[in-house]
């Protein structure tokens, strides 16, 4: 919302805005989620044995980690991705740390967009300010400059599905 409101003009559509304004060049679109709209998959998701906790199918740990979208979020996921794949740039605007690059890499691919094919910028600012996100917006990073804190961010992410995988479980 501060963004939308730091920019002269927007209309609100469903799922994202419109908005314009001369630090904005073309048409710009800005979307959103709430909460993740991408997250590992349970392991039941792997294999149907993993439903019922059992010390016989521990340790369990997945040749290559499943992403899902949420049923309670595919609605917005489609309208993120459908935006994703018509635009020529892409400004990740999520929150300037770790999680907020794992938040946006994890759609971008959940999506299976060509990142390559895509001008990706980097807002990064610390501040809800008008004259912040303004200024953000004039000083657009290169967002491929972010990319190894994405991938810091999932391998926390998995390491922490990994434990909770494995040692609820294992302890109850």
């Amino acid at each position: 919302r501060s963004y939308v409101e730091a920019f002269k003009n927007s209309t609100k559509k469903e799922g994202y805005f419109s908005v314009s304004d001369p630090v904005l060049v073309n048409e710009t679109f800005i979307t959103y989620g709430f909460g993740h709209l991408v997250e590992l998959a349970t392991p039941e998701k792997y294999d149907q044995k993993y439903k019922r906790w059992s010390f016989s199918n521990l340790p369990i740990f997945p040749d290559k980690y499943k992403f899902i979208v949420p049923r309670d979020k595919k609605t917005q996921f489609k309208i993120v991705k459908d935006l994703l794949m018509k635009a020529d740039t892409i400004i990740i605007a999520t929150d300037s740390d770790r999680e907020g690059e794992n938040i946006a890499w994890s759609i971008m691919n959940q999506a299976k967009i060509n990142l390559k094919s895509k001008t990706i910028k980097r807002l990064w600012i610390n501040s809800l300010e008008k004259d912040a996100i303004l200024n953000g917006f004039k000083n657009l990073k290169d967002a491929w400059n972010y990319y190894p804190a994405y991938q810091e961010a999932q391998t926390r992410q998995i390491s922490d599905w990994l434990v909770g995988t494995n040692g609820s479980p294992l302890y109850t």
